[in-house]
C-alpha cells in the first residue's frame, strides 16, 4: 500500500493516528535493557526460522530431484544478498525516524526492513542448500 497506493496509505495513517490518540498505555515502562534483550532474542528466532525455511525448501527440491545449475545457485545468492543489502540501506539510510518510534510510517518502514532481511536470508540459505545436490 505504501509503495503502490500512497493515497490509501496516507488515509490509513490518519486513521492510525486517531486510534492512537485514545490509546492509554498504563503498563509500566520497561527498562531499555529488557527492550534490547527482547529485540535480540526475537531477531535470533527470526534468523533461525527463515534459515530453516530456506534450508527445508532446498532440501525439498533436492528430494524431488530438482537439482539446480551452478548458475542458478549464483543467481539465488546474488538475489538474497541484494535483498539483505536493500533492507539494510532502506532502514539505515533514510530519514524516516521519530523520537518515539511509533508513528505509522515508521512502523511500516520497520516491517518492510524485517521482510526484506528475512526473505533475503531464506533465499541465501535456500541457494546454499542446493549446493549439496550439485556435488
Amino acid at each position: 500500500m505504501l509503495i503502490f497506493a500512497p493515497e490509501r496509505f496516507i488515509a490509513a495513517e490518519k486513521q492510525d493516528i486517531e486510534e492512537r490518540k485514545n490509546y492509554n498505555d498504563s503498563s509500566p515502562v520497561r527498562h531499555r535493557a529488557y527492550v534490547v534483550r527482547r529485540a535480540f532474542l526475537t531477531s535470533f528466532v527470526l534468523v533461525v526460522f527463515f534459515g530453516t525455511v530456506g534450508f527445508l525448501a532446498g532440501t525439498f527440491m533436492n528430494a524431488i530431484g530438482r537439482c539446480v545449475t551452478p548458475d542458478t545457485v549464483l543467481l539465488l545468492q546474488v538475489v538474497g544478498a541484494s535483498l539483505l543489502l536493500w533492507g539494510t540501506l532502506f532502514v539505515r539510510g533514510w530519514e524516516i525516524r521519530t523520537y518515539s518510534g511509533v508513528v505509522f510510517t515508521e512502523r511500516v518502514n520497520q516491517w518492510l526492513y524485517r521482510f526484506l532481511c528475512c526473505v533475503g536470508t531464506a533465499v541465501v540459505v535456500y541457494s546454499v542448500a542446493f549446493v549439496a545436490c550439485t556435488k
